[in-house]
């Protein structure tokens, strides 16, 4: 073939994108099933048939109890097998005293962090416009909130504390989902604290920003604790 002098263009190559192991996928499932509620507190595991469920065989849904033993969604007890972590008053109360020590270090330092990166505040106004469309169940709306609280603390540097404010705020979507606290009074409006936290995040505001998470969560807290 004749050189024609044209430099043909670099045709950038496409990087697949790595599909989750089967371990990861049964992960996601199982952890899912537990933090919406679809499989219910106290309720007891089967191996067998979640991997028939699920198309997989039962050795990855084991080694999933055991990993989400260690986290607290699953309880392995002897003789009794696995089943789902039950909930109470006094569980979600202690969760919540957690939560109140390490959120607002993890959302100062995300959003001092995020005033360099612009894509932050893009990324936490589109995270509060979805908590705010219309869900099709509860369930739905308590994963976006979820979303929500995980990008306000998703430019933390300290990847432990961002670990351990993620698996609490799995912790504290079972409760919501299981209705507990929802009785109690707050002392103030979950959606107008949502705003405060997305305006905050937005300009750069770390002090405010933790101050409005901190009374944010002593009031889940109080309406957990007056609801017995």
């Amino acid at each position: 073939m004749a050189y024609s002098g044209v430099v043909p263009a670099v045709v950038p190559a496409v990087v697949p994108v790595m599909p989750p192991t089967r371990a990861e996928w049964v992960d996601g499932l199982l952890r899912r099933a537990i933090v919406q509620g679809e499989l219910a507190p106290g309720e007891k595991l089967s191996a067998d048939r979640l991997a028939e469920r699920w198309g997989v065989s039962p050795t990855p849904v084991r080694e999933t109890f055991q990993r989400l033993a260690g986290e607290g969604l699953v309880l392995i007890e002897p003789q009794r097998g696995a089943r789902v972590a039950p909930l109470d008053a006094r569980s979600a109360a202690q969760i919540y005293e957690i939560r109140l020590l390490l959120d607002p270090v993890a959302i100062h330092q995300s959003v001092a962090a995020g005033v360099a990166d612009s894509t932050f505040s893009v990324e936490v106004g589109e995270a509060h416009r979805r908590l705010l469309r219309r869900h099709r169940s509860l369930a739905d709306w308590h994963e976006a909130h979820r979303q929500f609280h995980l990008v306000l603390v998703s430019r933390c540097t300290n990847e432990l504390l961002v670990r351990q404010v993620a698996m609490l705020l799995e912790h504290s979507q079972r409760f919501q989902v299981a209705g507990i606290g929802r009785g109690g009074v707050r002392a103030s409006d979950p959606t107008q604290d949502h705003v405060a936290l997305r305006d905050a995040a937005i300009d750069g505001r770390a002090a405010d920003a933790a101050d409005v998470l901190r009374r944010h969560l002593a009031a889940t807290l109080a309406a957990v604790q007056a609801s017995g």
